[in-house]
Parts: C-alpha cells; structure tokens; sequence
C-alpha cells in the first residue's frame, strides 16, 4: 500500500502553522497559539469563519522530476525503490478583520499592524518547516516520507477591502519529497 505523503505534509504545515512556533538561536519561540489564530486546512464556510485566521489550500501536485531509470535511494540507507520527486503546492491565507486582537508583549495588535505581525511570523515557521519528525522508518528501511525540498514565495497581495473590513494577503509554498512505488 503505498504512503499517503500529500495528506502528510499538507498536516505537518498546518499543525505548525497552528502552535506559531519556530527555531531561533535559543531554542523555539512561539509567535501564538492556537487560541490565538484559527488555521483552517480549506476554506471555512461563512458561519465558520473565526478571525485572525489562517487558510492552508492545496493548489497543485504532481510529478517535480523523473529520474532516469526511476531509481530512488532513500535517507542513506541504500535502500532502491521506483518512483520520483513529486512537488505540492499551497496557497497560504492570512486574514484580519477589524475586531481582531492578540496581544504581544503586553500591547494590543489590530489591524494592519497585526496583519503584518501575522505575515512576518508566519514567514518564520513556514521557513523552519523542515518535516524532520515526519520521516518514519526503521534503520535501513525506506522512510514513509521524506521531503527533499521546500520552498516559500513570501506575501504578496497584500491589501484592505473595506466592504468585508478585512485585512488580507497570501503567500505560496512547493514541498518536493520522494514518492516511492
């Protein structure tokens, strides 16, 4: 039965995107919690909509690069299987509406101000997705999934409507691991 790897990275970057945290030269730090922002794994219905929210959506998939022979080697285990790099595409949504508020450091963010906070600290964990717990196996078995790239765009369209009062950009992120058959 083959491995599920989309529905495991798809998981693993909204699970970060959920705790906020990220590495720093300390240890982690962590920018909110769960309780603070709602991350949603597709877009929310209207009555679901919580704000300051996070919308993960998968825009794309498929095949990265074919090998000659389709000859993979896994984790340095020397381990052969058939198969690719397959690539995954997101689209990342931040959004604020008026009523929005975390507070850090003591002070109250709103607004644009907590929609830049949002932007950059989002930056900070998709830059840290590095997938590490998501590589299962014994020693000298193939790994369940094992990410051999990722890639993050930055946001982008970043602007205010003021019929929805809302505050808003997105970002785009390609994860390539190894798909084995």
């Amino acid at each position: 039965m083959a491995v599920d790897h989309l529905n495991i990275v798809e998981r693993k970057l909204i699970d970060n995107l959920r705790t906020g945290t990220y590495n720093t030269a300390a240890g982690t730090s962590t920018a909110w919690s769960s309780s603070d922002v709602t991350v949603f794994g597709q877009f929310p219905t209207t009555d679901q909509t919580k704000y300051p929210s996070i919308i993960t959506e998968m825009a794309a998939n498929g095949i990265e690069t074919q090998f000659m022979g389709q000859d993979l080697t896994f984790g340095g285990s020397n381990t052969a299987a058939k198969g690719e790099l397959y690539g995954v595409g997101f689209k990342i949504h931040l959004l604020v509406d008026r009523a929005s508020t975390i507070t850090i450091d003591g002070e109250p963010y709103k607004e644009r101000r907590l929609l830049n906070y949002l932007m950059l600290n989002g930056a900070n964990v998709l830059m840290d997705l590095d997938f590490a717990d998501i590589v299962k196996g014994a020693a000298g078995t193939p790994a369940a999934t094992e990410v051999d790239e990722r890639s993050f765009s930055g946001f982008r369209n970043i602007g205010y409507d003021p019929a929805l009062e809302l505050w808003s950009c997105q970002a785009s992120m390609v994860v390539t691991f190894k798909n084995s058959r």
